[in-house]
């Protein structure tokens, strides 16, 4: 293993230092934590280290899980989190005590030297725990953009029952800090018996660096306009494991334009710019409320739109001789008898129009700007016909339905898993359904 040199330096230092104290002891003993009950623990280990440079005893040392452990020296670092211990055996108290003096003079001349990148240096009084001593020293970094973090530092001499002892030390850095950072603070406090949320931060660079990313989100997100556009047909986005702030869910790039042709051929018949512009005429013209009409309208010429019996009208529908969409029936006299007609499945029809739109311009069938002009001439009908999101993604879901004619007889049919799709970006806190329903659509591109 090759030590962090800083840390490989610090320890030689100490060792050259002291070295006329050593006694030359060939056991280490059992220290005071081998003689504990043994704890449950999640994030650290009772371990031992090496006098590497001594008689090679061993001596016991609580450290994270995970650690490297090689040539007399433990090293960790991961959650923000930086471990270093190493043994000693000089034969007296105040030996050891210099040895963590020394540490902490090496880690204050570090952080204080010219040029250094640590400001606010403050270093803590000795402090006792029992036998052992500790020092504690905190400072501030900055990251790439300028923001201070913390950094903070102790430093401890665990005083083993052979008059040996083990310096350990523990560096957290806040850039570094995740969900399990605290964890392990704690349990090393547990440990030693000590309070160590000194240790832990204060949040307020995390605080900073979040409203800086947000910040770098808002100016590199699109216009509030498009993002509007892209809300209306988010739920498939999503289906299809897309980014709904991505105009078609995705970048523009050779291959997308490729993939994309291949779906609106595939599922749409769409093959050049005048079949997408025929198809979105259909759409906005009739599309699915079309069909809707016409089942309504063969209803009544079969003499059973009427039914006010629900279960008349299925008996009546089953003896009719419609085989194909089935469904689709049921739902045209669902709408009727609630005194609708088809125009309540509209969202289904001019929302898959924004998206169609989307896929044209990363197809190569529209130009960019031809594309949101016209999402934003379809998407003021959108907001003209319906009051609010709900309202919209209600006669949406409706249309998927009829057209799907599926009886939504189970929690994974393909209605409600569409449905799960807008729930899921409903909880996002900055999904599309944030959006103002009643932004105020204007061209910004």
């Amino acid at each position: 293993m090759k030590w962090p040199k800083r840390e490989k330096l610090k320890m030689l230092a100490v060792m050259l230092i002291l070295t006329v104290g050593m006694n030359g002891c060939g056991h280490a003993g059992t220290s005071k934590q081998a003689a504990e009950k043994e704890r449950k623990l999640t994030y650290i280990e009772l371990t031992q280290v090496e006098d590497y440079y001594g008689d090679k005893s061993m001596y016991d040392v609580y450290a994270p899980k995970g650690n490297s452990n090689e040539n007399g020296y433990i090293f960790y670092s991961d959650h923000g989190l930086n471990f270093g211990a190493y043994s000693m055996n000089y034969g007296s108290r105040e030996s050891l005590m210099e040895s963590l003096k020394v540490s902490i003079e090496l880690k204050e001349e570090e952080w204080t030297e010219d040029n250094s990148e640590y400001t606010n240096v403050e270093t803590g009084e000795i402090l006792e725990n029992g036998e052992d001593r500790y020092q504690v020293i905190t400072a501030e970094r900055a990251d790439l953009y300028g923001i201070p973090y913390e950094v903070n530092l102790i430093c401890y001499m665990d005083v083993q029952e052979n008059g040996g002892g083990v310096l350990w030390d523990l560096e957290l850095s806040e850039i570094g800090v995740d969900s399990e950072t605290d964890f392990l603070i704690d349990e090393l406090a547990q440990c030693y018996d000590l309070d160590l949320d000194f240790m832990k931060t204060s949040g307020k660079w995390a605080a900073a660096n979040e409203a800086r990313l947000a910040e770098e989100k808002k100016a590199d997100s699109l216009p509030e306009t498009i993002l509007w556009f892209n809300a209306t047909y988010a739920p498939l986005t999503y289906s299809n494991g897309c980014d709904w702030e991505e105009v078609g869910g995705m970048e523009p790039s050779e291959y997308n334009a490729e993939f994309n042709r291949k779906i609106l051929e595939r599922d749409w018949g769409i093959v050049d710019e005048a079949s997408a512009m025929e198809t979105v005429g259909r759409l906005r013209e009739g599309g699915h409320r079309e069909k809707c009409r016409e089942c309504i309208e063969e209803l009544e010429e079969l003499g059973i739109l009427e039914e006010k019996n629900q279960e008349d009208f299925l008996k009546a529908l089953m003896d009719s001789g419609i085989e194909e969409n089935l469904y689709r029936y049921v739902i045209a006299y669902g709408i009727h008898r609630s005194g609708l007609d088809a125009d309540c499945i509209a969202a289904w029809d001019l929302c898959r129009v924004n998206q169609l739109y989307a896929d044209f311009y990363i197809c190569g069938y529209m130009t960019y700007e031809d594309a949101m002009d016209a999402s934003l001439e379809n998407s003021l009908v959108l907001q003209e016909m319906y009051s609010s999101w709900e309202d919209m993604v209600n006669s949406y879901l409706l249309g998927y339905q009829f057209w799907r004619s599926d009886p939504m007889l189970t929690d994974d049919s393909p209605t409600m898993k569409r449905y799960q799709c807008y729930l899921d970006l409903l909880e996002e806190e900055d999904g599309p359904y944030t959006l103002d329903w009643n932004t105020k659509l204007q061209k910004s591109w």
